[in-house]
């Protein structure tokens, strides 16, 4: 009798076991990317950092990317964890584009440099992130301390050069959100810098340049190659 007993529990824990299993193989499952290694800001993410896994609608976050295609090709806004499902509101086309405001790539050997110039010095602060500028460099006699006819001409630094963003002085991004002075008047964002995309062999020669001289910026309408 004892022996039936026991024969009965197994097949009853069989059977429960069993009807668990269909019922959670039965559910509907969804796909979401989950990070194989460590991805710094700024990767490009490949196929090889990541995986694609299955996971139960409740276990899957609401903002995690579902597809290789939603993630492969783009980068890193902040560090993702191994282990840890990319969150597709941290993935950018462009690099620097959450980060820093980027509005386009920085190409391989070019460096992001900041020019510090007044509205007046930038077509009147009438730029924006994306645009081409031919840059001048204007020797500032009061940098130099030369004067008259030693002091040197004005210099051509780059044509056709990407904005990449526009700072105020603080460094914040320059958008068109005003902020509200004293009183609540609206007091419009100051142009403080424009950064801008260089060639890194160039860097030296921009930074010298940044010392002496005061810069001047011009549309370009089309890229020089």
């Amino acid at each position: 009798m004892k022996a039936r007993r026991g024969v009965y529990a197994a097949i009853f824990l069989v059977a429960a076991l069993t009807a668990s299993a269909l019922v959670y193989f039965a559910q509907p499952r969804n796909g979401i990317v989950r990070a194989k290694v460590d991805i710094a800001v700024l990767t490009p993410i490949t196929t090889d950092m990541v995986d694609l896994v299955s996971v139960s609608p409740a276990d899957a976050p609401a903002n995690a990317a579902r597809s290789f295609d939603a993630v492969v090709g783009r980068y890193a806004s902040v560090r993702i964890l191994a282990g840890q499902d990319v969150d597709a509101r941290v993935l950018e086309t462009n690099p620097g584009q959450r980060a820093f405001g980027f509005a386009a790539p920085l190409e391989v050997g070019q460096v992001a440099f900041a020019l510090p110039v007044e509205p007046g010095q930038a077509v009147g602060g009438a730029l924006a992130a994306g645009a081409r500028v031919d840059i001048v460099a204007v020797p500032n006699a009061l940098k130099t301390q030369v004067s008259g006819a030693d002091s040197p001409s004005a210099v051509v630094l780059g044509q056709g050069l990407v904005v990449l963003t526009i700072r105020t002085p603080e460094g914040r991004q320059l958008s068109d959100v005003q902020d509200s002075g004293r009183g609540g008047v609206v007091i419009p964002p100051k142009l403080g810098s424009v950064v801008v995309a260089i060639p890194a062999g160039r860097l030296q020669e921009f930074a010298e340049a940044a010392l002496s001289s005061t810069f001047y910026l011009a549309l370009s309408p089309v890229a020089v190659p």
